[in-house]
């Protein structure tokens, strides 16, 4: 079977990167556009169940998919964002001037930042692990895809390919590019990585 991830298109925050994470953002209007340029791409994988984050961005992405593949799409919170707690709302640089007690020097990285009111680490691979288990069970089918976020799909393809969830993630995520998983035989492998060239002048 194949997977075949997207992230959410657009929204004001992303556009001048804030941490979004449980923020029930809407798309912007390039957003918009982007998801129906989505639509028109994941077409061609012919996935037979379209799951999303049930966070509005995701789902104002799926309704194009869903209404070009004729699917109804599957909205669970188990794909939400991850949640970045007192730093929801606030772009790198306002971050770090109110909180310079999490960012001195370097800023960390993502996936090793800690601050109040974040959601706990091994609390959020399980959410993944369980979301990565639903995307997984649909084993007869020969495609399923899942509109989501950034930091959460980063943390699925980590947890995915079997690589130390606690060291580098290498992955990132532009704006309503595709990313396309396949198991077969027992195999895992990356076939396609942040595909976004069918968006033209929104591939940015």
């Amino acid at each position: 079977m194949r997977i075949i991830l997207a992230r959410h298109g657009q929204t004001d925050s992303n556009a001048c990167n804030r941490f979004q994470g449980c923020l029930d953002i809407p798309l912007n209007a390039t957003g918009r556009r982007q998801a129906r340029l989505l639509a028109e791409q994941l077409a061609r994988y012919r996935p037979q169940k379209l799951f999303t984050s049930d966070l509005i961005r995701s789902m104002e992405t799926a309704r194009p998919v869903a209404a070009k593949l004729q699917l109804v799409p599957v909205a669970d919170p188990v794909f939400r964002e991850y949640s970045w707690g007192i730093l929801e709302g606030l772009t790198w640089e306002e971050a770090r001037k109110r909180y310079p007690q999490y960012f001195s020097g370097e800023c960390p990285p993502l996936h090793s930042l800690s601050v109040p009111g974040q959601e706990p680490r091994e609390l959020f691979r399980r959410r993944v692990q369980k979301g990565l288990a639903l995307l997984m069970a649909e084993e007869s089918l020969a495609a399923v895809a899942l509109i989501g976020h950034g930091h959460y799909l980063n943390a699925l393809m980590v947890e995915f390919l079997g690589l130390d969830f606690n060291g580098p993630w290498p992955f990132s995520f532009a704006s309503a590019a595709v990313s396309v998983l396949e198991v077969k035989k027992g195999r895992r492998k990356l076939l396609c990585f942040n595909e976004k060239c069918y968006l033209g002048e929104e591939n940015a």
